[in-house]
């Protein structure tokens, strides 16, 4: 008895088939941006409820703890992992090590500023690093990790802001060659790099301190 022949595979109407094309192209992955862009997506949701505005920045709530706490948690494998890029034997692991580490290699780091257009806000989420201290938001994250029934009004709006945005700077420093290449997509909604004289302008709003001119 004859066998059945397999049955040849029909691609639907309009959708080219492997053999016309070639096998699928595997984009590159950068697992923390995707990571950073959840969380601004969640950022940018409670602008819903809670007006990006100064006048709101005391306002706390359940979801701003959730963002400043999964914000800062994030911000320590990323420094950690952008400490060992500059250092394979680096022993940095708490936020004044990667100060020292980071600072060494990329002294204007803290100068940062973090323009957030739609709400006409301007931020500087690591400019205590430049005077030796930590950000308020990092010692304030601590607070409601640990003592949350204490220092809950410490999980506002302002904290969560600044925390997301230094996780950003801290990821564009990190995915640098691939900010460089343009691979780095898709861009925030939210964030943009004010320009500052003797940055790198690498897109529009993308302007990094202490990195050399390429190209």
């Amino acid at each position: 008895m004859d066998q059945p022949q397999a049955s040849r595979v029909i691609s639907p109407k309009g959708i080219p088939s492997e053999e016309e094309v070639g096998p699928p192209t595997i984009m590159a992955s950068y697992p923390h941006w995707q990571y950073f862009l959840a969380l601004e997506s969640d950022l940018e949701e409670t602008g819903r409820y809670v007006e990006f505005h100064r006048d709101n920045f005391t306002a706390y709530s359940i979801e701003f703890a959730r963002l400043l706490l999964t914000a800062c948690s994030e911000i320590d494998v990323v420094a950690k992992l952008l400490c060992k890029s500059l250092n394979q034997d680096t022993s940095a692991d708490d936020i004044t090590q990667y100060r020292s580490e980071i600072m060494q290699a990329y002294p204007q780091f803290p100068t940062i500023k973090v323009f957030i257009h739609r709400y006409a806000l301007l931020r500087e989420p690591w400019h205590a690093w430049g005077q030796g201290k930590s950000p308020d938001w990092w010692h304030t994250h601590n607070k409601v990790k640990h003592q949350r029934d204490l220092h809950f009004p410490g999980a506002n709006l302002q904290n969560a802001l600044d925390s997301v945005a230094g996780l950003w700077c801290l990821l564009l420093y990190f995915y640098k060659d691939a900010l460089f290449s343009r691979q780095l997509k898709p861009l925030p909604k939210l964030f943009h790099l004010e320009k500052e004289p003797g940055y790198l302008m690498l897109e529009q709003n993308y302007e990094l301190p202490d990195l050399p001119k390429r190209g």
